[in-house]
C-alpha cells in the first residue's frame, strides 16, 4: 500500500468516557494486513484502550491528504510490538486544503446527448477540476457525461463535467468541474493522483 510508509506520522483515536482522545505516533513497519506503530512515551495512561480487540481509528498524514482507517488492535503494547489491523475496504482519503495537481495524459471520453462520443486528451488533473484539449468548440457552463480512463487497473472515473473556463489564448483548452461523482470513484481518483505524485518525486 503506497499510501503508507515507514516513518510516516499518524494518529490513533478512540473514545475515553465522554471525550475523543488522539495519540500521535509513527509507523515503524507496514505489513500486508496491518501496520506496526511506534507509540509515544505517555501511552501507558491509555493502556486499557489499547488492548487486543479494542477498536480504534487511525489517521495517516500524507501530502495529498489524510487517510482514515477503522481498525482493531491485534497485538498489545505490553508485547514486543503494537500493531493494528487495517480494513482497506473502509479506507477514506480526504484531500488537503491545497489542491493537488498532476500533469496528465489520460484519455477523457465525453458523451454528448447520450450518444455522440468525443475522445480528448487531458493535460492536468486536480482534485476539483480537469483540463483537456479538444478541437470541438465547447461553451461556458455546458455540461456532459464523462469517463476518465485511468491506466492499468486503476479504473474508469465517471462523472458529469461542466465547462468552467475556456483559455482566452488557446481556445481549444478547457477546464471542467466534477459533478455527480460517486464517493468510490472520487477515492480512486485521489489514490491514483497520490501514486502519480509520489512516483514523480
Amino acid at each position: 500500500m503506497d499510501l503508507l510508509k515507514t516513518g510516516q506520522k499518524i494518529s490513533i483515536s478512540f473514545q475515553k468516557e465522554e471525550k475523543i482522545v488522539e495519540i500521535s505516533c509513527t509507523i515503524s513497519e507496514v505489513l500486508e494486513d496491518r501496520i506496526v506503530i511506534e507509540l509515544p512515551q505517555y501511552f501507558m495512561r491509555y493502556i486499557e484502550y489499547l488492548e487486543v480487540g479494542c477498536k480504534l481509528t487511525v489517521k495517516v498524514f500524507s501530502k495529498i491528504g489524510t487517510v482514515d482507517f477503522n481498525t482493531i488492535v491485534i497485538s498489545s503494547p505490553l508485547e514486543e510490538e503494537f500493531s493494528v489491523e487495517l480494513d482497506y475496504n473502509a479506507m477514506k482519503l480526504t484531500p488537503t486544503e491545497e489542491i493537488p495537481v498532476v500533469n496528465a495524459v489520460e484519455t477523457l471520453n465525453i458523451i454528448m446527448d447520450d450518444e455522440r462520443l468525443f475522445k480528448v486528451n487531458t493535460f492536468e488533473i486536480a482534485t476539483e477540476y480537469l483540463k483537456f484539449y479538444s478541437d470541438y468548440e465547447f461553451q461556458m457552463n455546458e455540461s456532459f457525461n464523462c469517463e476518465l480512463i485511468l491506466p492499468k487497473n486503476y479504473g474508469i472515473i465517471k462523472f458529469r463535467g461542466t465547462v468552467i473556463y475556456i483559455d482566452p489564448v488557446y481556445d481549444n483548452e478547457y477546464k471542467i468541474s466534477y459533478e455527480n461523482m460517486v464517493e468510490e470513484d472520487r477515492q480512486n481518483l485521489l489514490y491514483y493522483m497520490y501514486l502519480y505524485t509520489n512516483s514523480s518525486d
